[in-house]
């Protein structure tokens, strides 16, 4: 990693689970802009965390997965010895353990989620055997965080028909999008007129989707997991009244994203940057 940014890795994983204050979320950021290495980071800290998350079942395990969680653990520590023998006894760089720790964690968990009985006569001769079969069919897949924004932009400009027309019902959302859902009220101060809403798939996720009028102008308020739908990832960042804003355009209509406590909120328009940002910071409120 460049110097300006090897201050900024203690920052990673809090920066990834949005624990940081604003000001250190955008000073991450725009190191990310300028930093390769740092960028790479994100992403695959970002993207492990997220594939486990989906995959990982909140229950007890069992012994049976605990002995192959063992067994794993040696064979990966067993891998990692071989590694740094034919480095010379140096210490492998983060960008090669990273994908070594997430392939482990991958197989492990993922293992987890299909549990079988092992016979026991089998125990010790199908170790390798199931450590390959594991490792073969859990090969992580990174969410395209591009492709994400442009399904943003698809629904914007091709909108289907609203699900709903009343304001009252879009409390309904809530349960199919996952976090809270709510009109937002502060874009009538800019003489937004609401046409309805409906729940719309982003890269298998859903998010409401609310669709206005401004004069000449559309303007679709997306509301989301902002865990799943990461669109900051890749948009750029900038601050309006202490709001990191991110910020980014695709096929001619601009992108505004916000985040507040794990929700998301992104606006799509064929205005400009700085009306983009009003429209989804007010958004929030």
């Amino acid at each position: 990693m460049s110097q300006p940014a090897r201050h900024l890795e203690p920052l990673v994983d809090p920066f990834v689970d949005g624990e940081l204050p604003p000001e250190k979320m955008v000073e991450v950021e725009q190191q990310m802009l300028s930093s390769a290495d740092l960028l790479e980071q994100v992403r695959l800290t970002q993207a492990l965390k997220l594939s486990m998350r989906r995959v990982v079942e909140v229950e007890q395990p069992s012994a049976a997965f605990e002995e192959r969680l063992k067994r794993a653990l040696q064979a990966e520590r067993q891998r990692e010895e071989a590694l740094e023998e034919r480095s010379n006894g140096r210490a492998l760089p983060w960008k090669y353990i990273l994908p070594l720790a997430a392939a482990a964690g991958f197989t492990l968990v993922l293992g987890a989620g299909n549990e079988q009985p092992e016979p026991p006569q089998a125990h010790a001769s199908s170790t390798k055997s199931d450590l390959g079969v594991m490792a073969a069919s859990t090969q992580p897949t990174a969410l395209s965080v591009d492709e994400l924004v442009d399904e943003l932009v698809s629904h914007h400009a091709a909108p289907s028909a609203p699900e709903v027309m009343e304001p009252q019902l879009v409390q309904d959302f809530e349960r199919r999008v996952g976090v809270p859902v709510h009109l937002p009220q502060g874009l009538t101060d800019y003489g937004a007129q609401w046409l309805g809403g409906s729940v719309v798939m982003v890269r298998n996720q859903n998010a409401a989707s609310f669709h206005y009028r401004m004069g000449a102008h559309r303007v679709t308020v997306y509301v989301y997991d902002s865990e799943r739908v990461p669109v900051r990832y890749i948009l750029k960042p900038r601050v309006l009244r202490n709001t990191p804003v991110y910020m980014g355009s695709r096929r001619g209509y601009t992108i505004a994203a916000v985040e507040r406590r794990g929700v998301g909120y992104a606006v799509a328009t064929d205005l400009d940057e700085p009306e983009s940002a009003e429209l989804v910071v007010a958004s929030m409120h």
